[in-house]
């Protein structure tokens, strides 16, 4: 009868300079998501124009109220992707349905150009174009509702926030990963930069490549 106690004693062989499977695993580099494939953009040239909703894709959709009045809450990074936006040829024009006080000083303090308590926003975002000289094919739009759709219906890139309605989310050729109000437009201005060449500049300006 075999000993057992010998079997068992018996160290695993493998081959010189393997890892059992688990470090093995354990000793792969993470998979660094953020650098995957960039989806390709529905557009031939460079952006010229990007349009922007306020409720809901600059802010989470949550609007605060007091004796003051309202007050919305933006994320940081959205809004210094709008600057590198406009600081590499690419104008943002924010459009939006509702007048607020707090909205006016968030773009004020960006130096955006804004249109607040607008009903037609194509209206307004064809008077733009007119005036740089840009048609619909050179234009991008970041919306997360219904009133967003006729505008994202004209340009050329129509992008929807990771939390938009579905319809909305059905007429757009990219949706972010993040939601509104925390980090979809970030995220659609790498995308617009990227496609336009000129994203690593940003990464250059703070030693990020």
């Amino acid at each position: 009868m075999p000993d057992k106690r010998r079997a068992s004693a018996r160290p695993a062989i493998r081959r010189a300079g393997s890892l059992p499977m688990t470090r093995r695993a354990a000793a792969r580099p993470a998979t660094r998501r953020a650098t995957a494939r960039m989806p390709r953009a529905p557009i031939e040239g460079p952006v010229r124009l990007m349009f922007l909703d306020v409720d809901g894709t600059l802010t989470d959709g949550r609007i605060f109220f007091d004796m003051h009045g309202d007050g919305r809450s933006f994320w940081i990074r959205d809004g210094i992707a709008l600057e590198w936006a406009r600081d590499h040829g690419v104008l943002p024009v924010v459009i939006s349905g509702r007048g607020s006080k707090a909205v006016e000083g968030r773009m004020h303090d960006l130096k955006l150009e804004f249109y607040l308590g607008i009903q037609d926003k194509v209206a307004v975002a064809e008077q733009v174009m007119a005036r740089e000289g840009v048609t619909w094919g050179s234009c991008i739009m970041v919306g997360d509702d219904l009133p967003d759709v006729p505008l994202m219906k004209r340009v050329a890139w129509p992008i929807a926030v990771g939390d938009a309605h579905a319809e909305v989310k059905r007429v757009a050729r990219t949706v972010t990963r993040a939601p509104g109000g925390l980090g979809a437009v970030r995220e659609a201005v790498e995308l617009m930069l990227r496609h336009n060449g000129t994203w690593n500049r940003v990464l250059e300006r703070y030693e990020a490549r």
